[in-house]
Order: C-alpha cells, then structure tokens, then sequence
C-alpha cells in the first residue's frame, strides 16, 4: 500500500513534468470543457467557462457563501467563480508552484479580494468543523490517496445542508476492459497519480458518498458533452484515446 507521502510525491511529480503541457494546451487549465450540446460548436475557453458556470448552478452560489476549492491548480476556476458571482472562495493545493501561478491570475483579473490560497492537502485540512458553504473538486478527486477519508473531511468542514460538487471520472469494473486496455490504463492511472481511481466506478460511486453520511446524493453523465474537449486534447497533446474508452464524467 502506497503512503499518503509517497502518494503526494507522486502527484507532485506528475504536475510538475506535466506543468508545459497544461499551460500549452489548455492555458493552464486542468479539465475538459463542456459542450451543451455534445458538438464542437465554441471555443475550448468558451467549453472551459461553460463547465465553470455549470459547477456554480451545482453549488448553487450565493454571494454571502464562503466555499472551498479542494484542488486548485493555477486557480482558474477559482478566480472566475469570484469575479462573476462575487462569493468568497478559498483554493488549497498541495503543489507549491501553482500557489504563485494563482495569486498572480486573481489579481490580474481584479478577484483578490475574493480568493485565498493556500498549500495544504484536502483530506487533511485546518479548517474548523462546518466552515463552508460549499465544498468542490474540479478534476481533482481522482488524485485522493483515500477516497473515503478525503470525503470524511469534507463532510466535517462543510456546514449542516451545504453542497458537495464532485466533477470527475469514473470507470467500469475491470472484467470490462480487455487486458490490453486495463495494462495501458493501470500504466496512465500510476503515471497520473489517480490514487482513488479504482475507488470510482460506474455504478457504485455514489455508495462512497452514502457512506460518509451525505444525503440526496445526484449523479449525472455529461460523458456526451466533454467529449469535444477530450477530443481536442487527443490531437494536441496525441494522448491515447484508450484512455476515455472506460470513463464517464
């Protein structure tokens, strides 16, 4: 069994070797776009706002909320919900660099008075008990050494009622991959660092949730509407497509 230590080596290798490519293909962005209508009729900007505004209508955001980003990358999705809907939001990451990289874009785009961040790992914060209005994780779930624990600490910290939005992959079991595709994706799920993968499949996912006491739990495939954006990055970035034949969104 991997360590949570070793686990964070590992995703702080994979962001720091993959830190050119995000930044040359999707601007620093770290997921897919969303296309309402399943075809490649915008921009992958465009597709990356629309998935932002999409997770507001989830979090159902209000200005006086205080709201947690578990995973903040560049803080991207971050500074674009506090500029439009003018709530308060802190990103926490444990990758050192993209700190830096999130500060200079809030204050470029005028949201600094709205955003914070700080390094720090979201299975195991500093928070105090119901702090926030909302808790979500763009992406970044999958990168959990422990799916169950990371949901137990954001049950603690979210307050009575508040939402949990968790945009990310799931997989089916592995008597449905060939053994081809399961060798290449246990490959692409080690060298990504996606330690709670095999902890989210198709139909069982929402048991995870239950579990750690969350209640009228929603679950929706919009497989459909990322699969534009997952093409786009196929032909930039030559990423083998046998990674999106398992995963729904």
């Amino acid at each position: 069994m991997t360590s949570t230590n070793e686990h964070h080596k590992k995703v702080l290798s994979y962001f720091k070797e993959s830190k050119l490519g995000y930044d040359l293909v999707l601007g620093g962005v770290k997921h897919f776009g969303y296309y309402s209508d399943g075809i490649d009729s915008i921009t992958e900007k465009k597709a990356q706002e629309s998935m932002h505004d999409l997770l507001a209508e989830k979090l159902k955001i209000k200005k006086n909320h205080t709201i947690l980003d578990a995973g903040c990358g560049q803080g991207i999705v971050s500074a674009y919900l506090a500029k439009k809907y003018g709530c308060s939001i802190i990103g926490i990451t444990i990758v050192p660099f993209e700190i830096d990289k999130a500060k200079r874009l809030a204050q470029k785009i005028g949201a600094t008075s709205h955003v914070k961040y700080h390094l720090m790992d979201y299975s195991n914060t500093n928070f105090e008990d119901n702090k926030f209005d909302a808790v979500y994780a763009i992406e970044s779930f999958v990168h959990s050494p422990d799916a169950d624990e990371t949901l137990k600490e954001f049950f603690r910290i979210l307050k009575p009622g508040g939402i949990l939005a968790i945009f990310d992959y799931t997989i089916s079991h592995d008597n449905e991959f060939t053994a081809y595709d399961k060798k290449m994706f246990d490959i692409i799920a080690e060298r990504t660092a996606m330690g709670s993968i095999k902890d989210m499949r198709h139909d069982s996912f929402v048991n995870l949730f239950k579990e750690r006491g969350f209640k009228n739990i929603t679950r929706k495939d919009i497989s459909k509407n990322v699969l534009p954006s997952i093409r786009k990055l196929n032909k930039l970035a030559k990423i083998p497509y046998v990674f999106v034949n398992y995963l729904k969104l």
